[in-house]
């Protein structure tokens, strides 16, 4: 870090911004260990997700502001029993003239969701029975259960389409002397398709490379920093000013994975929960927009039943600390002294501060702890999560059985009931029932809604900040008016 530091101070003094040119942008997307940028990827890296979502969109999408918008799909209606959307085409053509059809869509996006089943999207994918090519330009997907949040998920990058090795636009891609340049698509009424002199240059570089070419007016756009890049930015005087934050929903805390007699013990565990200043850790990043959670699910989640906080919620800090401490003092006395817990996270400046915080509370209650790498073994585990979609179904999957060891057969029973139901107010009751028998497991530790950043050149046009954190390629250099 301390070697990295002439480098920012020298770019800080580089130069003064000499103005910004929105038809030829330059992004850099973070990645820790930047890979190849490819559409085929699974699971996509961050910078390969950017380039499927401008070059293979699916049948809806998500603007800059992270609305669902049309797509390929002009409109779409649902069914009144929840069990079928039906999607009528825009006039559009496939990357190489040809006209799309139902028929093409429809076998696109059923190999697409056979090759997804697998990841993460499986348990919402399950529910697709049948996707139909109609007379025309009509799509149907058939469900065996309703999915509220069908919309979302089409319009992850994931779901945008590729026919026979042709996307279908919003934007071409093509390498020029090394680099990857994406270009608006223009159809023309003789069919071919041509390309608007607009620009986008995609990179994919490591947090401090990227860092140093903002600096260094080499880019346009810093893409996907996360918490443990944060202290990066205060390496180089002026990125306070340039520095955009999306606060997401998601999942930020500790996930306890170790089964050993300490963590096996419900009331050990919220013991950790209470010992955390979440406030005074919080701090140590500087940003407004952070907030702690207590709660597994956002409180203001829609579809949530308004769920009781901890009952230790309303304590000071130093009242917490003490009923911890006396927990884990009787635990010990009865069965012998905890060894040092370990505690997985990701590389980076920002996951030192954190495991540093972390630590110390921990230490306030008479445990000590160790930081140590995800592929290492671990007793909890930093969870760093954006939420695909806006459900309570989201947030109780992630702490499923399958997840980790410690958990609620319980809650997986009902999530699946939830997922069979027909009627928006079973699943309510339902995921509520689920999320209150998550609460007594205390298997997740929640700490924060995830952070996500970017760096952005004054004068850049179509950039905007939103609730989930994505900022698609298509719009950057366009006036949003």
């Amino acid at each position: 870090m301390k070697r990295a530091l002439p480098l920012f101070f020298c770019a800080s003094l580089a130069g003064c911004s000499q103005g910004i040119d929105n038809n030829r942008l330059r992004v850099d997307v973070v990645e820790d260990s930047p890979r190849e940028i490819a559409v085929g990827r699974t699971p996509l890296s961050p910078a390969s997700a950017y380039l499927r979502n401008a070059t293979a969109q699916g049948l809806v999408a998500f603007d800059s502001e992270g609305r669902v918008v049309p797509a390929l799909a002009a409109r779409w209606i649902v069914t009144d029993d929840d069990l079928g959307y039906i999607f009528r085409l825009q006039k559009s053509r496939w990357n190489d003239g040809r006209e799309i059809r139902s028929d093409e869509v429809a076998a696109a996006l059923r190999f697409r969701i056979a090759e997804l089943r697998g990841s993460r999207f499986g348990n919402e994918l399950a529910k697709i029975d049948r996707v139909l090519p109609m007379t025309g330009k009509v799509v149907e997907i058939r469900l065996g259960a309703p999915v509220p949040n069908l919309l979302e998920l089409l319009a992850q990058p994931e779901f945008g389409l590729i026919h026979k090795s042709n996307g279908s636009g919003p934007m071409i891609a093509e390498r020029i002397s090394g680099s990857l340049h994406l270009r608006n698509r223009l159809e023309e009424s003789n069919g071919a398709i041509g390309l608007d002199d607009k620009r986008v240059i995609l990179a994919a570089h490591t947090p401090s490379r990227a860092l140093a070419r903002f600096a260094l007016e080499q880019t346009d756009l810093v893409l996907n920093g996360r918490f443990e890049h944060l202290p990066l930015l205060t390496a180089t005087e002026g990125n306070e000013a340039n520095t955009r934050f999306d606060a997401v929903p998601g999942l930020f805390g500790l996930l306890v994975t170790g089964d050993g007699p300490f963590l096996s013990n419900a009331a050990n565990r919220e013991a950790i929960a209470m010992a955390i200043d979440r406030p005074r850790l919080l701090t140590s990043f500087g940003i407004t927009d952070w907030r702690e959670t207590l709660t597994l699910a956002p409180e203001a989640l829609t579809n949530r039943e308004q769920l009781p906080r901890p009952t230790w919620a309303g304590r000071n800090v130093q009242e917490r600390k003490a009923s911890a401490r006396s927990t884990i003092a009787a635990w010990e006395g009865a069965n012998g002294p905890v060894r040092t817990l370990r505690i997985a996270m990701p590389r980076g400046t920002g996951s030192r501060i954190l495991f540093a915080r972390i630590r110390s509370d921990l230490a306030t209650i008479g445990l000590d702890a160790e930081r140590v790498t995800y592929a290492q073994p671990a007793d909890l585990i930093l969870v760093d999560r954006v939420a695909d979609i806006s459900s309570p179904g989201w947030y109780l999957d992630q702490m499923s059985c399958q997840a980790t060891p410690i958990c609620s057969e319980q809650a997986d029973r009902l999530l699946d009931e939830a997922r069979d139901a027909p009627a928006r107010e079973e699943r309510i009751r339902l995921w509520s029932e689920a999320e209150r028998a998550l609460i007594e497991t205390r298997n997740f530790i929640p700490i924060a809604n995830p952070i996500r950043w970017s760096l952005v050149r004054d004068g850049l046009l179509g950039f905007a900040q939103n609730p989930r954190g994505w900022h698609p390629l298509q719009y950057l250099g366009r006036d949003p008016t």
